[in-house]
């Protein structure tokens, strides 16, 4: 069996990082346009689009969400830092 070197394992690493930034900005942009059912410039007369209600809530639990998953991932980088 042939191994895999550490800089192979490097290189496939950071192609799997750059596909999976890619595809969650993707899922980001489209699955609300998507669920919303419209684009979001409108194609008819009265130029409508997609109209967004903001929900307090929602939006800070969500922010709540990413600060949380980026403390976690820069924990888990930055521990296995030497000084």
């Amino acid at each position: 069996m042939t191994e895999i070197s550490a800089k192979e394992k490097g290189k496939f690493a950071e192609v799997f990082d750059i596909v999976f930034i890619f595809v969650l900005a993707f899922a980001c942009v489209v699955i609300p346009t998507v669920i919303q059912g419209a684009v979001l410039v409108s194609w008819g007369e009265g130029g409508a689009g997609i109209g967004f209600v903001w929900d307090p809530v929602a939006f800070f639990s969500f922010l709540l969400v990413i600060i949380a998953f980026f403390g976690v991932i820069l924990y888990h980088s930055v521990k296995n830092y030497k000084y």
